[in-house]
């Protein structure tokens, strides 16, 4: 229960996360594109440190920025099915 409350709010952050970048580059709104940062790089650390060792161009980082939090949503979602699954093997 608390893996699909952690789980879903995480991917809420990120819809959110998406939302707010959208709208900041469709109104050039740059109080929302600090709101975006705030939300989405603590989401997606360390995979969103990439460009700044591998470089690229901006719709690359772009990309990756709004990317990267999927890997740790990913990530935690597995995590917790397999603790759940050593802890509760009946499916409590």
């Amino acid at each position: 229960m608390i893996c699909r409350i952690i789980t879903g709010l995480m991917v809420l952050a990120w819809v959110a996360g998406v939302a707010f970048f959208f709208i900041s580059k469709s109104t050039g709104n740059y109080t929302i594109d600090l709101l975006t940062s705030l939300i989405m790089t603590p989401l997606g650390l360390p995979w969103n440190l990439t460009p700044i060792f591998t470089g690229g161009s901006e719709t690359t980082r772009m990309v990756i920025a709004l990317g990267a939090p999927i890997i740790n949503i990913l990530i935690v979602w597995g995590l917790c099915r397999a603790v759940a699954r050593k802890l509760c093997p009946q499916g409590c």
